[in-house]
């Protein structure tokens, strides 16, 4: 996980050949889902952290979500990674529950990080909170479903393929 994190969130690596979805909220999901231990979460957080600093100092990544607000986000972070405790990645009747859950962590998250990255931009200062819902509309539609595309992959790699390796395994040993 912390792979996908520094290819994905770091920006413009030079070893990233193909540019994909920050996977740090995936991480905290999974985390939740699997780990569930707070040291696990504090080194993601951390993790995460230590990218953007590296990316911005070494990488030449722009600075300009580093505001106040960005003491927000592994607050965010660690409410994701809270969330998942709740969350069983597994088809069965509590897939709707699941998906649910996962959508609205998503995008609560989000919605945090980006309200308060908001509040101290120049857009904020000028009009206020009545601009605020074109700016998340605008965005929301790019950042959120990219979570939830590494979260449709992540569940049908944890829990369709070992069905499937399954269903072949007992197919051949039936014959």
């Amino acid at each position: 996980m912390l792979m996908l994190m520094i290819v994905t969130r770091g920006g413009n690596f030079s070893f990233s050949f193909v540019h994909l979805p920050d996977f740090t909220i995936p991480a905290m999901l999974i985390a939740g889902v699997y780990f569930r231990q707070f040291w696990v979460a504090f080194v993601l957080i951390f993790s995460a952290v230590a990218i953007d600093n590296y990316a911005i100092i070494h990488q030449g990544i722009s600075a300009n979500c580093i505001t106040p607000a960005y003491s927000i986000l592994p607050l965010t972070f660690y409410g994701v990674f809270w969330s998942g405790k709740y969350i069983r990645l597994v088809i069965d009747s509590n897939i709707g529950k699941n998906v649910l859950l996962i959508i609205a962590s998503v995008s609560i998250q989000w919605l945090l990080a980006t309200g308060s990255y908001y509040f101290f931009t120049k857009a904020f200062s000028t009009t206020g909170w009545s601009n605020f819902p074109a700016y998340a509309s605008q965005w929301s539609l790019v950042e959120i479903p990219s979570v939830l595309y590494w979260m449709l992959a992540i569940i049908i790699t944890f829990t369709l393929v070992p069905r499937i390796i399954n269903t072949l395994n007992l197919g051949s040993s039936a014959r």
